[in-house]
């Protein structure tokens, strides 16, 4: 949204920095900081977000189109540097028709936050139909990029043939799709096993991942979920689609990484659900991935690195 006072005091304050760094691109607080760094002549490195993946370039496709071809690209050939999550997103950055330097530095997790929490035995309470089950976990926005379609087919194959399992669906509604969502699993015949626990506080969402046994991802498209770090830190396997980026599952055999098919999920959770020595082996190689390669503090010293260097070429 347009401010004034934003675009103020971005402009009083910037001079009194080395080194500008923005997040995301597509909105006004990130255009004027831009304009503002570059009038003051201080260096500015920009984070994507996946703001330029194929699938969210055609969200509003025609005025991105524009304003890419008037302001978008201009400004971030600017920038001293532009920071990708992920090597594919680093590939859409360069498609997008950016020269300047671009570094990969992935998300991380802080291993403190997910320490035993204190609502787990809360949450049991909430759902008592949890007890002594096993849960598959998604959780994420509930919006149709998120592949919760190809999710409600597959565990509705799933679920009719197994007893013990939930399906738990964590996050926000966007726009009324969880509606669509419920339609789609009661036509599955399955809407008794699913539960929705809307948007969830911190000691909650860790709560939820502690209850769980599966988490999926089958998204159509992703920058670089925290969630699958988040689960793959709390020793669960992971279900995820080539479109998450994120191949060191598949290496570190932490999971399965699949394409956003109905078919290919629900044979990857009848795998997992009929192979708990599978599962439990799968959880503990995506535990130890994170921890030897995405906590925080082993992403900071990339993204100190990454400020060094800029500061250094600048000459600030």
């Amino acid at each position: 949204a347009y401010s004034t006072q934003l675009t103020k005091a971005l402009a009083c304050e910037t001079k009194n920095f080395d080194l500008i760094h923005i997040h995301e691109i597509w909105h006004y607080p990130h255009f004027v900081a831009c304009l503002a760094a570059c009038k003051h002549k201080k260096p500015f490195i920009v984070t994507i977000h996946g703001a330029l993946e194929p699938q969210a370039l055609r969200y509003k496709g025609f005025r991105k189109k524009i304003y890419a071809a008037i302001i978008q690209k201009h400004l971030l050939n600017k920038a001293a540097a532009i920071h990708a999550i992920t090597q594919e997103e680093k590939k859409s950055i360069e498609t997008f028709g950016v020269y300047t330097t671009v570094k990969t530095i992935p998300n991380g997790v802080n291993p403190k936050r997910f320490l035993e929490s204190s609502q787990l035995k809360d949450l049991k309470e909430r759902c008592p139909e949890l007890k002594d089950k096993r849960v598959i976990l998604f959780s994420g926005r509930i919006h149709p990029i998120k592949g919760l379609d190809i999710l409600a087919k597959a565990f509705g194959m799933v679920a009719k043939n197994m007893e013990d399992i939930y399906l738990v669906v964590a996050g926000p509604d966007t726009d009324g799709y969880s509606a669509v969502v419920e339609r789609m699993l009661i036509e599955e015949g399955i809407r008794d096993k699913v539960i929705f626990t809307g948007m969830l506080a911190e000691d909650e969402k860790i709560a939820i991942l502690n209850c769980a046994d599966i988490f999926v991802l089958p998204s159509y498209s992703e920058g670089f979920s925290m969630a699958i770090l988040e689960a793959m830190f709390c020793g669960l396997p992971v279900i995820i689609t080539r479109q998450c980026n994120f191949s060191e599952v598949c290496s570190a055999n932490a999971g399965f990484v699949i394409e956003p098919d109905v078919n290919q999920l629900t044979l990857a959770l009848k795998s997992l659900l009929n192979t708990p020595r599978m599962l439990k082996k799968m959880g503990e190689n995506g535990r130890r991935l994170i921890m030897q390669k995405f906590t925080w503090d082993n992403v900071a010293e990339h993204v100190i690195q990454l400020y060094q260097r800029v500061i250094n070429e600048k000459g600030v």
